[in-house]
């Protein structure tokens, strides 16, 4: 299964500390170039996608909801017979003029961003007074219209605590899934890495606490980019498993298509301990600039049981993962 990941463009309502493209954002704006496709450019990209044989596009930016052609890139996608995700801040969702014309026959995935459990945690990542309310709006009216929605949360420094209580106000808004994500340390998080980068070991019994609570409430989650070692007792929640049978294309403005899968991987590290660990093969590691500054002593190698090695694999060659 081939996804496409279509950068619309960089302009957002929103100002996120944790933010990786404003990287990408600033060197177009010091070139004198837009930063922002046209409808007719990204029109061109999802025609692309099709011709590369992708079944999903991933309408994303900056934040698609505010561009005034939204409806008609979805219209486009489905035009194309293509699948469709968008990621989002969520805020524009709450408008009735949006909303009317997105139907949950339209079989349309929504991943809200979504960082802190009240408003004071989340607006000041955001750096927008209010954006809170607006999001958790946009969220509930998704639900409430029957659309499936992923929450999507980056945990920093300054939302960890709030983690499992973000579980249950996203149980509250009718979410069924959430993906929580370490911060990937580039863009606006490279700046503000030391009030967003947290250590592995200063997260990790709020994770387990935050997999209690999804328990609980009923809710399904995976982690995005924390190592098997990390939650060694709940493996099969690391994000990078749906990564395995998938490929992604990516489009930035201005730049060549890349695979990032294969370009994800290369910004990682390892650390020399992993190679005796059981999943070294199925590891990606860590982000390179998370090892560059904290180094890799956190990481355990993993020695599974017999048993466990034969549930492991009888699982991958089920889901045919070499």
């Amino acid at each position: 299964m081939l996804s496409y990941d279509l950068k619309t463009g960089y302009s957002c309502n929103n100002r996120c500390k944790h933010c990786v493209i404003e990287d990408s954002k600033d060197k177009l704006k010091d070139n004198g170039e837009k930063i922002d496709l046209t409808t007719e450019e990204c029109f061109s990209q999802i025609e692309y996608a099709k011709s590369c044989g992708a079944t999903n596009v991933v309408l994303t930016g900056g934040e698609v909801t505010i561009r005034k052609d939204f409806i008609d890139l979805i219209k486009k996608c489905q035009s194309c017979n293509l699948n469709v995700t968008v990621q989002t801040n969520g805020r524009m969702l709450q408008k009735k003029e949006i909303l009317d014309k997105i139907s949950k026959d339209d079989n349309i995935t929504f991943v809200v961003a979504l960082h802190g459990s009240k408003s004071d945690t989340h607006d000041s990542i955001t750096q927008v007074v209010g954006s809170f309310n607006e999001t958790c709006q946009g969220i509930k009216q998704l639900c409430s219209n029957g659309i499936l929605v992923v929450v999507k949360v980056v945990m920093s420094k300054v939302n960890m605590y709030e983690l499992p209580d973000i579980v249950s106000l996203s149980n509250e808004l009718g979410v069924k899934y959430i993906c929580f994500a370490f911060p990937h340390g580039q863009g606006a998080a490279r700046a503000n890495f030391d009030i967003i980068i947290p250590r592995y070991s200063d997260v990790n019994v709020l994770l387990e606490e935050t997999i209690m609570r999804a328990e609980k409430c009923g809710i399904q989650i995976e982690f995005e980019d924390i190592p098997y070692c990390i939650i060694p007792k709940h493996m099969k929640l690391v994000g990078e498993l749906k990564y395995l049978n998938k490929g992604a294309l990516c489009t930035q403005v201005g730049e060549e298509t890349y695979n990032w899968n294969e370009v994800r991987k290369s910004i990682k590290s390892k650390g020399a301990q992993c190679s005796s660990c059981d999943l070294n093969n199925l590891c990606e590691g860590v982000w390179s600039e998370y090892v560059e500054a904290f180094g890799d002593k956190e990481f355990r190698p993993i020695k599974l049981s017999d048993k466990y090695k034969e549930a492991l694999y009888c699982y991958l060659s089920k889901n045919k993962v070499k």
